[in-house]
C-alpha cells in the first residue's frame, strides 16, 4: 500500500514538474501554439557553431528556473544557419532569411512576439528596436523575460532591468 502511494506520488510530482517547463517549438508550430494558447513568444535565433548560443543551452537553458519562466512563453529556437521552409506574414522564407529579416547579425538573437505572431518593439539604450543580440545570464535572462510577460516594454526601457 505505502509503494503504491509513493508511486502515485512520484507519477504525480513527475507529471506537475513537466508541465512546467517550457517546450521549444520551431518556427511555424510555435506561431501557431502561441495563437491557440494566447501566449507571447520569444523567438531565439542561434547557429550550431557560435559559442554564445551553445553558452546560453548549456548554462541558461538548462536551469529550473528559466525553464519555469519560459515556461509563461512559446519559445521558438531558430536556426540562423538553416535552409528550412518558414512562412511568415504571409511570406516565404528559408530561415536564414528569416533571422536577417527579424536584424540577427549575431548570435544568439531574441525577438519577442504578440500571440499574433506581431514583434514587439521596445527601448533598450532610448533606442527603439525589436531584437536582443548576445549571451544574457541566468538572473537577467528570467528578469528579461518577467519584462515582456508584465508588458513593461510598453514605458519602461529594458537596459534599466537588468543587474549588471
Amino acid at each position: 500500500m505505502k509503494t503504491g502511494r509513493f508511486l502515485i506520488t512520484i507519477f504525480l510530482l513527475f507529471v506537475l514538474c513537466s508541465v512546467s517547463f517550457s517546450q521549444t517549438y520551431n518556427f511555424i508550430d510555435g506561431i501557431n501554439a502561441a495563437k491557440s494558447l494566447n501566449r507571447k513568444i520569444i523567438v531565439e535565433i542561434f547557429s550550431d557553431n557560435d559559442n554564445w548560443s551553445k553558452k546560453m543551452e548549456s548554462e541558461v537553458y538548462s536551469s529550473a528556473k528559466v525553464q519555469s519562466a519560459l515556461s509563461d512563453f512559446v519559445f521558438i529556437k531558430l536556426n540562423a544557419e538553416s535552409k528550412d521552409k518558414q512562412s511568415y506574414n504571409k511570406k516565404e522564407y528559408t530561415s536564414s532569411e528569416l533571422a536577417k529579416s527579424f536584424g540577427a547579425t549575431g548570435y544568439p538573437t531574441f525577438v519577442f512576439m504578440n500571440p499574433d505572431g506581431s514583434l514587439i518593439k521596445f527601448k533598450y539604450n532610448s533606442e527603439e528596436v525589436s531584437n536582443l543580440s548576445g549571451f544574457i545570464g541566468e538572473s537577467d535572462f528570467i528578469e528579461m523575460l518577467g519584462f515582456f510577460l508584465q508588458n513593461k516594454y510598453k514605458d519602461t526601457d529594458l537596459s534599466t532591468v537588468f543587474q549588471n
